[in-house]
């Protein structure tokens, strides 16, 4: 993650080996990084409503699209360094399912159906590996049953920033206040659990239920060229006869990651698979990025942090053009996912008050829509999945 997540994990963990730590480590310059590319740039976008708008994009209604679900989408705070995408996407379906149950409950930012991503964090913590699921990266829709389907909205239980000291990987992390020696103010608080404090806006969710479309065997989250060569059509054929979402991770440059699409468009310019591309230029980046981390780290802990994922970007970078040149490059300079994430701001959306406490924290929404190509998730998937509600028929 950043520096300052990576302090945070270190500063009393010296000597600890921390491979094993499962939260997402995708920082929000990566993000930001990707948004400065302008082969990317115009894919990051909402997908403009109306069959002749968004010209070789495709917008809504646009031939060739299927897009019946994209209404339901309700935009996502800005995980920003927090780790937090898994979580920023299962709370993203339970509040698609929402919608489509009660299609006349607003969908505005803090509604009535705008859930809490910090209780869904909660419900297990900073380590997904702690989830005592059979699979957490299949089964995470399970956390909402858990629970009894019992939630609350995120207007009452903020994702937020706050003061904290101390270590989330071992434990010691605990809330601060401004001053306090060694306390730091960022999103990382909330992986803090203080449900106890909640004393309104709780929300029922059906119990879940998935269906699984691709596992990896290893349950590696960031494995690459592990998914069925037809993984897009099944995804396609998922999403038109189920009109469900689909729960997609996989391997973004290096990091693992957790996102969700709602629909295609077969005839979207994707940029002759731009973010493939800028996988591969990228992802031996990330390996000398790591390496210098590890060469450069203060403590032994740090130092097999880093190692373990230099070493792992190293050898993917070195899979990635195998697979290239295995599966013909590019299939398709057209063809295109709607893919809901929680990384890239909207400059021109609502803005997020992370602290209505203090200001000089507020920042955009992320845009509910990216567009990536149907190759995507042949290279990088290694796990999907599609959850509904048990209370409809089974998919």
């Amino acid at each position: 993650m950043t520096a300052v997540i990576v302090g945070l994990l270190f500063g009393i963990l010296d000597g600890r080996l921390a491979q094993a730590f499962a939260a997402s480590d995708i920082p929000a310059s990566e993000a930001l990084r990707e948004m400065s590319d302008p082969a990317l740039r115009r894919l990051i976008q909402d997908v403009p409503a109306g069959g002749n708008s968004g010209g070789e994009i495709g917008g809504v209604g646009a031939p060739g699209g299927f897009d019946e679900l994209l209404p339901y989408v309700l935009p996502s705070p800005d995980q920003l360094d927090a780790g937090s995408c898994l979580y920023m996407s299962i709370t993203g379906i339970a509040e698609w399912w929402l919608a489509r149950i009660n299609p006349r409950a607003s969908r505005e930012p803090d509604g009535p159906i705008d859930l809490s991503e910090r209780f869904s964090m909660n419900i297990v913590g900073y380590e997904e590996d702690d989830a005592g699921l059979a699979n957490w990266r299949t089964d995470a829709i399970y956390l909402f049953n858990r629970v009894r389907g019992r939630v609350v909205r995120n207007k009452d239980y903020r994702f937020t920033k706050g003061w904290y000291t101390g270590s989330l990987h071992d434990g010691t992390a605990s809330v601060a206040a401004e001053g306090d020696p060694g306390a730091r103010y960022d999103e990382s608080f909330n992986w803090l659990d203080q449900r106890q404090t909640i004393k309104s806006g709780w929300v029922y969710l059906p119990a879940f239920q998935r269906n699984i479309i691709l596992v990896d065997a290893n349950r590696d989250q960031w494995a690459i060229g592990v998914a069925q060569p037809d993984i897009a059509e099944r995804v396609k054929i998922a999403l038109r006869r189920n009109k469900a979402p689909v729960q997609v991770i996989y391997n973004h440059n290096g990091y693992w990651h957790s996102v969700y699409v709602v629909g295609f468009n077969d005839n979207a310019d994707n940029g002759d698979c731009a973010w493939t591309r800028d996988f591969r230029q990228t992802i031996s980046e990330r390996a000398a990025e790591f390496q210098k981390n590890a060469d450069d780290a203060a403590t032994p802990g740090e130092r097999e942090y880093w190692q373990v994922r230099a070493d792992r970007a190293a050898a993917t970078s070195g899979k990635i053009e195998r697979l290239w040149e295995n599966y013909g490059g590019c299939s398709s300079s057209k063809g295109a996912f709607y893919v809901r994430d929680s990384i890239y701001p909207d400059e021109n959306g609502p803005v997020y008050d992370y602290d209505p406490s203090r200001g000089g924290e507020e920042a955009p929404y992320t845009r509910k829509i990216v567009l990536k190509e149907y190759d995507w998730l042949r290279y990088f998937a290694n796990h999907v999945v599609q959850p509904y509600p048990v209370r409809t028929s089974s998919p």
